[in-house]
């Protein structure tokens, strides 16, 4: 009897092309060879498959080759979700997350650890959250389905548009019904200026104060543009409609983007874009605008930018796409001033309004929100320094005390929401806990 010897890559060839003209897919052979902590989401496996490149293309909300009954199984909370909270105005991001990231704060979890069968237990304290950026009001939606009656929702704008929105949305909580749902009070106000603007809110039942102690159990931040904004022209915000070139959050006070597209010299123009924008063609995008004067449109800002840019590029990050999305967003901080509005609400406004062991949680969308969120949560200060994290005898830190506690790393939405929701692709989020002072 003759004994043939295959050698070993020779015989995983052979089981390869078993597998293959057996009429499975190669994305079947993996699945045998995954690790028992594998998902079980068939869908979540061909994704590990296909590997990081493929990934991104589909998270960049190109079509899959799934099929229409697949798509509705694969997706399914999230459709439903975006369904129950989601609007025309705005769709909420990573709103699961954010819930789970509130319902950590102290009194919260107070509550759901008590045992109520117990007689004689004290009332419930009412729990307070704040929605500092408003919007449509989805993230308030969700919210206010996680709270009890007595408990209260502040949500803050300051665009009267948004308020507006988000009230009629919020109706029932709005105090007809106090004694059977928790409540949602509107706030016409910037995030930065709510340490003082709260303690001061009247609770529009009892007349009484809605803070006794000036101080909330969670806040959340949902930074950047809503849906209702970019798509709405008049908004200017969006280049891909031609609209005026305003950018204004407030759009009845302050300068607009024309105004600093048409006042600012080269170098400044040039400065913005690059420190808000990183945008590497910032200093032929400058000077196509100042030759450009006046610019009245958001097609006319597009049409400088098309000058220097162009359509196509190899790398993603040099086509004329993806600059227009720097030179908007830059323009858009700048007439909204929302750095400093971001550092003022981290550095004094979160921390003067949350009570220890509250929780901050803030969804940031470009690497300067980040970047600021990062280093309040972690060190404590905006300014860049070294982490050093000595400790005395007792094992407390030595130094300028830490306001918060960051609880974990940033965490990005997943491969599913970014199908469901493509403005998800880009956010990232943040918790952390308020410490005793």
């Amino acid at each position: 009897m003759t004994i043939l010897i295959v050698p070993p890559i020779v015989s995983m060839m052979m089981i390869f092309s078993f597998v293959t003209t057996t009429g499975r897919s190669s994305a079947a052979f993996s699945g045998v060879l995954r690790s028992p902590s594998s998902s079980s989401n068939p869908h979540t496996n061909a994704l590990r498959f296909l590997g990081t490149s493929k990934r991104r293309r589909m998270s960049r909300g190109r079509p899959s080759s799934l099929s229409m009954s697949d798509e509705k199984e694969h997706h399914g909370d999230n459709e439903d979700q975006t369904a129950t909270f989601g609007s025309t105005y705005h769709a909420p991001v990573m709103w699961k997350e954010c819930i789970a990231g509130l319902q950590g704060c102290d009194r919260y979890q107070l509550r759901v650890n008590k045992d109520d069968k117990t007689e004689n237990n004290p009332p419930h304290e009412p729990v307070v959250f704040v929605d500092g950026t408003l919007g449509g009001g989805g993230h308030s939606s969700a919210i206010l389905q996680s709270l009890q009656p007595g408990d209260v929702l502040i949500g803050c704008d300051v665009d009267s548009d948004a308020l507006k929105t988000a009230s009629d949305r919020l109706a029932n909580h709005l105090g007809s019904n106090h004694e059977s749902l928790p409540l949602f009070v509107p706030v016409r106000s910037n995030f930065c200026e709510l340490a003082s603007v709260l303690p001061k809110l009247k609770h529009p039942i009892t007349d009484q104060p809605i803070l006794p102690d000036g101080l909330v159990d969670g806040i959340l931040m949902d930074l950047g543009v809503s849906s209702y904004q970019i798509d709405t022209p008049e908004r200017g915000f969006a280049f891909m409609k031609d609209g005026p070139l305003d950018m204004r959050m407030m759009n009845d006070r302050g300068l607009t983007a024309a105004n600093l597209c048409n006042e600012l010299d080269e170098k400044e123009l040039e400065r913005i874009m690059k420190t808000y924008g990183d945008e590497p063609r910032a200093r032929a995008i400058a000077k196509s605008i100042f030759q450009r004067r006046p610019l009245h449109t958001t097609q006319d800002l597009v049409a400088a930018v098309a000058d220097v840019t162009p359509e196509f590029a190899k790398q993603r990050r040099f086509g004329r796409t993806a600059s227009l999305a720097r030179v908007f967003q830059s323009f858009r901080i700048v007439v909204n001033e929302e750095d400093k509005v971001l550092d003022q609400a981290l550095s004094e406004m979160c921390p003067n309004l949350l009570r220890p062991g509250g929780r901050l949680v803030v969804l940031s969308y470009h690497s300067m929100e980040d970047r600021a969120t990062k280093r309040i949560m972690r060190d404590g200060t905006l300014k860049p320094t070294k982490q050093t994290y000595e400790k005395d005898l007792y094992g407390n830190l030595i130094g300028p005390p830490r306001p918060f506690r960051a609880l974990g790393k940033a965490r990005k939405a997943t491969v599913e929401e970014v199908e469901v929701n493509p403005r998800a692709r880009s956010a990232k989020l943040r918790i952390a806990e308020r410490l005793k002072s």
